[in-house]
């Protein structure tokens, strides 16, 4: 299994709340359908959020970023976005 985390910190709790809900009706539901296993979403505070991403692989979540550049792109010009993605080591439930 192959995780990405991704921080994302808005100038406001408004944009923030755009494109989580962005992501809730029109990116997730996508990526799901293209190979992502799942996605969670933790909200930090007012102006930030985490979300956490799960692949099968590494080649699974390379597909889904290649395939989502340009819309990310287009919409993170106002947002501040870090990316930390790897092998997942083990799972303790």
């Amino acid at each position: 299994m192959y995780v990405r985390i991704v921080e994302i910190t808005g100038p406001s709790r408004l944009q923030l709340d755009i494109f989580l809900d962005y992501l809730k009706v029109t990116h997730f539901p996508k990526n799901i359908s293209q190979g992502q296993l799942r996605a969670n979403v933790f909200r930090i505070n007012e102006q930030s959020a985490f979300v956490i991403a799960k692949f099968n692989d590494k080649k699974s979540a390379d597909k889904i970023r290649m395939m989502n550049n340009p819309e990310i792109n287009e919409l993170k010009a106002n947002l501040k976005i870090r990316s930390f993605e790897g092998k997942l080591q083990y799972l303790v439930e």
